[in-house]
């Protein structure tokens, strides 16, 4: 009989999901040391791209980002073997800290998980052969179409997301997605080769 009846994926996903509860108990401590701001960055402090994701703007935003992620766990996290279950958080959560860097300049400090979330979910819908194809094509685009949604010119951010004291940074989902996209692409790539090397 095992110890811990968890998957290997289940295990890592709770060991995330208390480090980002303790650093949302403790943020006076956690949040200036591992938020992706931008003058620390360019000043050598390079973990900043990825530990910026597990530190949240209070509670609420914490609690927000834990529920999205309890649900890519539950619902897709049987898509991954655990080595490309690790490689996948370390992937999107790299990508989503390298583009806010690059590419939003007007971001003084970044932090949240939600853009990597978004890419662990194009990345398991891609993966995932418990459902049809075409189901998890149709949620795949309906996800990218929420993005756009998000994008456009007097789009109103939802009630749970107004509970946030910073405005919600719309490109890192946009970010993330796209990762989750490549990683998915790359993942389905390899699977087929390995596939045809066996028959």
């Amino acid at each position: 009989m095992k110890l811990f009846p968890f998957s290997a994926r289940v295990t890592i996903s709770l060991i995330i999901a208390g480090v980002i509860a303790v650093f949302a108990t403790f943020p006076d401590t956690f949040f200036p040391l591992l938020s992706l701001e931008r003058a620390k960055l360019a000043d050598g402090e390079i973990w900043r791209l990825f530990t910026g994701n597990f530190v949240h703007f209070g509670w609420a935003h914490s609690l927000m980002n834990l529920a999205a992620f309890a649900i890519f766990v539950f619902a897709l996290a049987t898509s991954f073997s655990t080595p490309r279950f690790i490689a996948l958080i370390l992937f999107c959560c790299t990508a989503v800290g390298l583009g806010v860097y690059y590419l939003n300049p007007e971001y003084e400090t970044y932090a949240g998980l939600s853009g990597a979330i978004h890419g662990f979910f194009v990345a398991g819908l891609l993966l995932n052969n418990r459902h049809a194809f075409w189901v998890n094509g149709l949620l795949t685009a309906a996800l990218f179409g929420k993005i756009i949604l998000e994008h456009q010119p007097g789009y109103q951010a939802t009630e749970l997301q107004s509970l946030l004291p910073v405005a919600v940074a719309y490109d890192a989902h946009l970010y993330g997605a796209i990762a989750g996209l490549i990683f998915g692409l790359g993942g389905l790539f390899i699977d087929k080769y390995l596939r045809k090397r066996h028959t």
